[in-house]
């Protein structure tokens, strides 16, 4: 009897939480990071490593619900997860003697988070890693290994296995653990232990809707796991790893401390201000000193080890992943698990106190998170993506190829073409994948095939892409052409390129160029059409680059100077790119005061970005005055990326106008050494 009376409340929270997550549901067609799965990951399976293997099967199958967008019925499968994350965390506290008040108020609570809260209501990995992770909880919870032990093993093996496959941090907190506790099992002859292989290779055949999907649809396949090294790359997300090195496991102290300083400051946007808090206090308490009874020892390591490893990843090796929302997740359940483990054990023996305490506990813990949640539907229920999308395909001309290099864009064209039929005369393609092998679904004598043919004959990045643009006969356009990988890319006057480079441009090419397009113009396009605030972060990025295009192209430093003034007034004051070039433009016109406050809002809204400390010790470095400062803001530079040649030859400039020619050219043999 008990043990219905909790599975009816496990099921009736968790059937609650999904109707509430589904009533606020994204119905956008994809939303802004949709990069990991890709747009249309229902229907090719694989674009972005490392992705989630099996999610993308997940994805097609709630396309069949006849309701609603295909997006909404895509994010149903993120609400249904959430649901069964949060229930299942219910049934987990209840059978462990929690009581029930306490089990709902600590599953409210982690809905009430943000990372939660948004993964539940749009198209992405991570409500699939939290319901995994209850149920490996649940799996090797203490218990008899008696027939119903089996089961529960066997189920917690299958959720491990297919989140090792899926997630980094399960990697670290799950394979060693789980193998080691097979192992153990099987010395001791556990019924469970002859069956796991099997479930392990049942569990790992997830996999295998990477090669498939890769199969069925190559000119989306960006991981291209064709041989058993591309797959286990994919797996592992190596291109992500390289891309990303500077920031994987940091170089420095103060960058350690910074990434500490954001991921608390993430928690406690997830939990509540004192959600981190209590919720570390109450892990490390429970470590530290375990109840004597069977089994608590292990869940109070085990709850231990994995909040450590969470954090761990979070901080060190996935830093970049938390603004976005990627990590916290797993965490924040973990959490609650604690709070309501601490409660359990000092609350509840005092009988009444429990109707006391647990309300006031849970409403100040739940209520400041549920609030900052609120602030983020806008974000996710807004069209804004598929609106930037066909705003994209609607300035291409006929025939028109377009080069990408952003995830989002590249996702969302993909969708606009192969799910919504839009635009099947544009050909899109990533620019950063020219490197491989041509696409097997685009056919000989194709115009994409052309393209990609003839990126094949370029060694770097960038002569793949001038090769690609030679070989189209028609217009091309250029994702944010000043930037990143088409920083080098030549102008190409007779095919209406954006042009990149304006060096040596003779007056003949300089008045073929397109004019620029207007600010009020670019506003009163964009301003109904991206009215959450991330939507607004998107158009600042756009504006900056724009302004880049004015200095490098047109030559215009004056119109550049009022984009920028724009993007930060009436765009969105959260983007630290404008207000990083904004400064250097004011420097640039001798506005120093200026300049240096712009570069500081760059800082506040990211302390550890690089270009904008340099920067800063630069325009400080121009006045006695501030001499001391710049030296100071020049050693944090390199005290965070050591690793980083600009930053010495700063903090030299620095300490040659100080008078200080030992420093300075020790600064300068370690830049030179770090530049060979």
């Amino acid at each position: 009897m008990l043990d219905n009376l909790r599975m009816r409340l496990a099921l009736a929270v968790g059937w609650a939480t999904f109707a509430v997550f589904l009533a606020f549901a994204s119905p956008a067609h994809f939303w802004l990071d949709s990069g990991e799965i890709g747009a249309s990951g229902f229907e090719l399976g694989v674009m972005h490593p490392p992705g989630a293997p099996g999610y993308a099967l997940l994805l097609r199958a709630a396309t069949t619900l006849p309701v609603g967008s295909v997006g909404f019925r895509m994010a149903v499968l993120s609400s249904l997860l959430a649901g069964v994350t949060v229930g299942g965390l219910v049934g987990l506290l209840r059978e462990r003697g929690v009581h029930p008040w306490v089990a709902v108020g600590a599953a409210v609570w982690l809905a009430a988070s943000w990372t939660f809260s948004r993964q539940a209501r749009v198209v992405e990995i991570y409500a699939l890693q939290g319901a995994l992770m209850v149920v490996v909880l649940w799996g090797f919870a203490p218990l008899r290994a008696d027939e119903s032990g089996t089961r529960r093993r066997l189920l917690g093996t299958l959720a491990a296995v297919w989140s090792v496959w899926c997630f980094g941090d399960a990697r670290l907190a799950l394979a060693l653990p789980v193998m080691v506790g097979w192992v153990v099992a099987l010395r001791r002859r556990r019924p469970w232990a002859r069956w796991a292989p099997l479930a392990v290779v049942a569990a790992s055949a997830v996999i295998l809707a990477v090669p498939l999907a890769s199969v069925r649809g190559p000119v989306a396949d960006w991981g291209d796991p064709d041989t058993l090294r591309t797959l286990w790359d994919h797996l592992m997300a190596s291109s992500i790893r390289n891309a990303y090195a500077e920031q994987i496991w940091p170089s420095s102290g103060a960058m350690w401390q910074l990434n500490i300083e954001a991921v608390l400051a993430g928690l406690s946007e997830d939990l509540g201000p004192l959600g981190p808090t209590l919720g570390l206090c109450a892990v490390i308490g429970l470590a530290w000193r375990p109840e004597p009874a069977a089994g608590d020892t292990r869940v109070a390591a085990g709850l231990a080890g994995l909040v450590g490893i969470e954090l761990l990843y979070a901080v060190a090796i996935n830093p970049m992943g938390v603004a976005q929302r990627q990590t916290g997740l797993v965490t924040a359940l973990l959490l609650a698990v604690a709070v309501a483990e601490l409660v359990r054990r000092h609350v509840q023996p005092r009988g009444r106190a429990v109707w006391a305490v647990v309300p006031i506990l849970f409403v100040v813990l739940t209520l400041p998170a549920a609030l900052t949640t609120g602030e983020d539907l806008g974000n996710t229920r807004s069209w804004g993506p598929a609106a930037w999308t066909r705003g994209t395909l609607e300035q291409l001309p006929p025939g028109a190829m377009v080069l990408t290099q952003s995830d989002d864009l590249a996702a969302g064209l993909l969708f606009a073409q192969v799910v919504e039929g839009a635009r099947p005369d544009v050909i899109a393609v990533p620019a950063q994948h020219l490197y491989k092998p041509v696409p097997d679904a685009l056919l000989p004598g194709s115009p994409g095939h052309d393209v990609w043919s003839a990126a094949q004959s370029g060694t770097t990045e960038g002569e793949r892409i001038v090769a690609a643009i030679g070989a189209h006969q028609s217009a091309v356009a250029v994702e944010a052409p000043t930037v990143t990988i088409f920083a080098g890319v030549p102008w190409w006057s007779d095919r209406g390129v954006l042009p990149v480079r304006v060096a040596g441009l003779s007056p003949a090419l300089q008045s073929t160029l397109p004019q620029a397009p207007s600010i009020e113009g670019t506003l009163e396009r964009w301003d109904a059409r991206l009215p959450a605030p991330e939507d607004r972060v998107r158009l600042a990025w756009a504006m900056a680059n724009d302004a880049r295009a004015r200095v490098r192209v047109y030559q215009d430093a004056q119109g550049a100077l009022k984009i920028l003034q724009a993007t930060t007034s009436r765009v969105s004051e959260h983007v630290p790119g404008p207000w990083v070039a904004l400064g250097a433009l004011q420097d640039r016109f001798g506005d120093r005061l200026g300049a240096i406050e712009s570069t500081r809002r760059a800082l506040a809204l990211t302390p550890g970005r690089a270009a904008a400390l340099e920067n800063l010790a630069l325009y400080l470095a121009r006045d006695r005055a501030t001499l001391q400062e710049a030296e100071e803001v020049a050693r944090r530079a390199v005290a965070l990326r050591p690793e980083r040649g600009k930053g010495w030859i700063r903090l030299a400039a620095v300490l040659d106008a100080k008078g200080d020619s030992d420093g300075a050219s020790a600064a300068r043999r370690h830049a030179d050494e770090l530049l060979q």
